[in-house]
């Protein structure tokens, strides 16, 4: 057994790392838009309900709440506080909304994804939707929060980064699991 004892540590800091990897991807409360960076929309959405083309579409995303607790939520531009409310969650989970941020004006109700929703008692109207927008949600009771932040912009240009961490983790464990096979194959001869 001593003479093994590099396929003892290599599979299990193999399966700690894909463990780990796993964990990252399967948290809590979460929150994910399909756009690091959304153009604003050209003039005047139309009243009721439509279909914006494409490339002026963000799609927020959030679920896996706990439905016994309020669902708070903080939205800033720039760092600049928009809106910060807590009310009980929906019934739907999860949510997914289509927004559209149109360049003339803001519709803060649509932007959110939140009828009626208002600015916060000590937030400004935003002159511009252009910027970088971070929503945050959390509940206080089970001290889980998740955060997601995206970029308004007249002209966004085409950028992908992948998730670094869990990629990391995910290729070093699977490595770990090769480097484990290979030296079985070898003390096999």
């Amino acid at each position: 057994m001593k003479k093994h004892w590099l396929r003892g540590v290599l599979l299990g800091v193999s399966l700690s790392l894909l463990l780990a990897g796993g964990v990252a991807l399967a948290q809590g409360l979460w929150v994910t838009v399909d756009k690091d960076c959304v153009p604003c929309y050209p003039g005047e959405p139309p009243p009721g309900d439509w279909d914006p083309p494409e490339e002026y579409a963000l799609t927020l995303s959030f679920g896996d709440w706990d439905p016994q607790y309020d669902l708070c939520e903080r939205v800033t531009i720039d760092g600049e506080l928009l809106v910060e409310f807590c009310g009980p969650p929906p019934l739907e989970d999860p949510i997914v909304e289509v927004i559209v941020f149109p360049c003339a004006g803001l519709d803060l109700g649509q932007a959110l994804g939140v009828p009626g929703a208002t600015l916060d008692a000590g937030a400004s109207q935003p002159t511009s939707v252009l910027g970088e927008w971070r929503l945050r949600l959390w509940q206080e009771r089970t001290g889980e929060s998740a955060v997601v932040t995206w970029t308004v912009a007249e002209v966004c240009e085409a950028e992908f980064v992948p998730e670094p961490g869990t990629l990391m983790l995910l290729g070093s464990g699977l490595a770990g699991l090769a480097g484990y096979a290979g030296l079985r194959w070898r003390s096999r001869k």
